[in-house]
């Protein structure tokens, strides 16, 4: 996916924060339009089918990424930073699931009141790091896996640059699919597990959402402990419908009790702005 940033002009003053914040400005005509703290870029979206509000002159002032910007960008999405290389992409970085972020480390924080110890979280297809970032953010113990080791090194960057390099992170090069099998041979439980698979289809992961995310389901209701959170699935850029993983939440977690929330992900931003599908979610959470 190809990415385009301008500088954006301002006469005010900005902290660092807000050097460094990421924000949706528009969507329409097969692309979004997102502020990078200075910087805005814009990427292709292929559910954005509707007119945009701001006028072309905001969109064309666009540069090229990777012959114009020559350092790293920070880039703050919610309470994360990121780095965003400029061979790399903000599509890697997820912004559309900052609210999935937040409810996590919202649930973690209530875990440890509650339980009076750090929860322990299972991030599957780790990718960036958002999940992982935002639980340990929240003092949870955390072990994040992915395949590319390549991926595992960014998200320990970006572990660094948020001051959580000496946090409770277990770092873990693996199919995720065989490591959670391999999981259940062992000790340890997790109070939280998330599944964010990148794609439908990963040639290099070898991992097929229609053909392998039952599975998998089964083998992480047994990776819970006696007092979970939940589970969350996201399926982003997939095909997969809200019902469909709804049905199998249920299927695998009503021995459980609690309840299933699924719906769409979407990229949000300004009043005004026209949200963007990214994909689908479901949650099982157990309630008291």
């Amino acid at each position: 996916m190809s990415a385009t940033l301008s500088r954006t002009k301002s006469g005010m003053a900005e902290t660092e924060t807000d050097q460094e914040m990421y924000a949706l400005l528009d969507s329409g005509g097969g692309r979004v339009l997102e502020k990078l703290g200075t910087l805005v870029s814009t990427r292709n979206s292929h559910a954005a089918w509707w007119r945009r509000k701001l006028p072309g002159s905001e969109w064309r002032k666009a540069v090229d990424l990777k012959r114009d910007v020559k350092e790293t960008l920070k880039v703050r999405i919610g309470s994360v930073r990121f780095l965003l290389s400029p061979q790399g992409g903000v599509r890697g970085l997820a912004p559309e699931l900052e609210e999935e972020w937040e409810r996590v480390s919202a649930a973690c924080v209530t875990f440890a009141e509650q339980q009076r110890r750090p929860a322990r979280v299972l991030n599957l297809f780790g990718g960036a790091g958002g999940f992982t970032l935002a639980a340990a953010q929240a003092g949870a113990a955390v072990a994040h896996v992915d395949a590319s080791a390549d991926a595992i090194k960014r998200a320990r960057d970006h572990a660094a640059i948020n001051t959580l390099a000496n946090r409770d992170i277990r770092w873990v090069v693996d199919d995720p699919v065989k490591f959670a099998q391999r999981e259940r041979t062992q000790t340890t439980r997790y109070d939280l597990i998330v599944i964010d698979p990148h794609t439908p289809k990963d040639a290099k992961r070898g991992f097929e959402i229609e053909r392998d995310l039952g599975a998998l389901l089964g083998t992480v209701s047994g990776l819970l402990s006696d007092k979970p959170i939940g589970v969350v699935i996201c399926c982003r850029q997939g095909v997969v419908s809200p019902t469909t993983l709804q049905h199998l939440m249920r299927q695998e977690f009503s021995v459980f009790g609690g309840k299933v929330e699924s719906g769409e992900i979407l990229l949000t931003g300004e009043a005004g702005v026209p949200e963007v599908p990214f994909g689908t979610l479901a949650r099982w959470l157990k309630t008291a």
